[in-house]
């Protein structure tokens, strides 16, 4: 299992010496990505956590030549508010500059008042991500790249440079709607769903390993850890449950081990709390408590 670590780019860290200390601890301490969360402009009222939030592309870049080791993640873009030729371009630059170590997850988004700031359509946001991946795919592998789509056309244009990693970095589609699942499995490399708990997670795994025709998709998983004691499952303010892996380094490798077990093949870890030390003393402590005794099948 490989296992991933959630950058403070948003609520009230997420300042430069924030983000250089948990991406550079994340290299050292043996971790195999780190991943920034992504919005752009939440209304009055959503202040907390994503009202102060810098943004994921660029924070990624920035961090590139600081751990030089790890992959680069956003969990996840909300890609139908944007134009999906230029996410292709910055994503291919922060591929060619780190080297090939982009990950890609993207989302259909669920704040409509974002989208209507961005001037972006909200209802069609699906169907507009199911042809925008389609964009990333041709202008990542082709040659002489055309695309004759719904929302996106273009053709006689030139794309370069091209990813490293060959057909681009690896998509993954964030959610846990059957949407989501029938996207991962059909037009991505992986499903990245968050706080799901183990039951949810085998279930959506099966699902998608059912449509997914023989492909491999990745499975992983972003949720908060907590070492070293007990806390409830969050819950959000519509009663879905938000799970939460939390207690002694036992009882979460136990609880990790059921995950894998599901199909978790990538485990991005939270381990957000109000302050930059809390954030690096559970990542020693999960680095060194945990992380060899999880098996990499």
């Amino acid at each position: 299992m490989q296992v991933g670590v959630i950058l403070p780019n948003f609520s009230t860290l997420g300042t430069r010496e924030d983000l250089e200390a948990v991406a550079s601890s994340a290299d050292e301490l043996g971790f195999d990505s780190i991943w920034t969360t992504d919005h752009v402009l939440m209304s009055r009222g959503q202040e907390e956590p994503y009202g102060r939030i810098l943004e994921a592309l660029i924070t990624l870049s920035y961090l590139a030549s600081i751990a030089r080791r790890v992959k680069l993640g956003v969990s996840v873009l909300v890609f139908p508010m944007r134009n999906p030729v230029l996410i292709a371009k910055e994503v291919a630059s922060l591929d060619v500059l780190s080297g090939g170590r982009v990950i890609l997850g993207v989302g259909a988004g669920w704040n409509e008042s974002e989208f209507d700031a961005l001037s972006a359509e909200f209802g069609n946001r699906g169907k507009r991500l199911n042809e925008a991946i389609g964009v990333l795919r041709t202008l990542w592998a082709q040659d002489d790249p055309r695309f004759d789509g719904e929302f996106t056309r273009f053709g006689d244009v030139l794309f370069g440079p091209k990813p490293v990693q060959a057909g681009g970095p690896p998509i993954w589609i964030g959610g846990p709607s059957m949407a989501a699942m029938r996207r991962a499995a059909t037009l991505a490399d992986g499903w990245h769903p968050v706080a799901a708990t183990v039951e949810d997670y085998a279930r959506g795994m099966n699902t998608i390993r059912s449509l997914a025709d023989g492909r491999k998709v990745t499975g992983s998983l972003r949720i908060r850890i907590v070492m070293g004691k007990e806390v409830p499952n969050d819950v959000s303010r519509q009663g879905t449950v938000r799970a939460v892996l939390s207690g002694s380094a036992d009882r979460i490798i136990e609880q990790l081990q059921a995950y894998q077990a599901a199909g978790l093949d990538h485990l991005v870890a939270d381990f957000s709390e109000n302050t930059r030390e809390s954030i690096l003393d559970g990542m020693r402590q999960f680095a060194e408590d945990v992380r060899p005794r999880l098996s990499d099948g």
